[in-house]
């Protein structure tokens, strides 16, 4: 049987090293790709792939991408993605689903220098650069529900805070044993 495929492109360097973190013997494959270039660059890279690479239709395609706070910048992506493209925003930026790991936390944020501020204090020793999929697994069942407390849906993308990666996490966890 095949596994399933998910071809995941991120902005960040915090965001690739938790997902490849993810990766499993036997489980689902993670192509974990973070091309350096800006949020909409991404999303034109992950319909590239997909289209070169054979992604198929019981693949899935998506981009963890930060709103930065930025209504505009939000649309455009939601309008560059299309149907083929999925897109887990965080609003404002990656840095709070890993905050829901650790703690429920609903106060709206000025900027994403303070979730990352918030981040260290309830995790001393975190930085982007050290982030590791191991420090935050015990907390992923937490994280979804939390995330799914501020937007059930996850489509309430400028809701500050709030993050639709859980979107993405329950589904590469739900193609485990596929």
């Amino acid at each position: 049987m095949e596994r399933k495929r998910f071809l995941i492109l991120c902005e960040g360097e915090t965001e690739e090293r938790y997902f490849q973190g993810m990766r499993t013997r036997g489980g689902p494959v993670l192509e974990v790709i973070n091309p350096k270039v800006d949020h909409l660059s991404v999303i034109v890279e992950a319909e590239r792939r997909r289209r070169i690479d054979d992604y198929d239709e019981t693949d899935q395609v998506w981009c963890v991408l930060d709103t930065e706070l930025d209504s505009k910048l939000a649309e455009r992506m939601r309008a560059k993605a299309g149907t083929m493209v999925r897109l887990a925003l965080s609003t404002p930026c990656f840095d709070f689903w890993l905050l829901l790991h650790r703690e429920d936390h609903r106060a709206p944020f000025q900027a994403a220098g303070e979730v990352e501020k918030t981040l260290k204090s309830v995790l001393p020793g975190w930085s982007k650069g050290s982030t590791r999929f191991a420090d935050f697994k015990d907390g992923v069942d937490d994280a979804c529900r939390r995330a799914k407390a501020i937007d059930s849906e996850g489509s309430d993308y400028m809701r500050n805070p709030s993050t639709s990666v859980w979107r993405l996490v329950e589904s590469i966890r739900g193609s485990v044993g596929e």
